[in-house]
């Protein structure tokens, strides 16, 4: 689970230096004003929000999981 949530949070970063870089490109030689830059920003922040959210579940149901296996093993069976 830890590197699913690892894959999803790369490849959210990818997307948003896309389109950060589109919104440059935009700003640059659109000729647009920096509003139109601020939009592809805001834009590119949500798969990187996404991303890293997934990353945070993921990684902590993998230590959650990790942690409840381990202490099934240190346990006693005693009554």
């Amino acid at each position: 689970m830890k590197n699913f949530g690892k894959t999803i949070y790369w490849f959210g970063g990818v997307v948003a230096a896309t389109f950060v870089g589109i919104g440059l490109a935009d700003y640059w030689f659109g000729h647009h004003d920096f509003t139109a830059f601020l939009s592809w920003a805001v834009l590119a922040a949500i798969p990187w929000l996404v991303g890293r959210a997934s990353l945070f579940v993921l990684t902590g149901l993998a230590d959650r999981r990790h942690r409840i296996a381990l202490r099934s093993k240190t346990e006693s069976l005693q009554w």
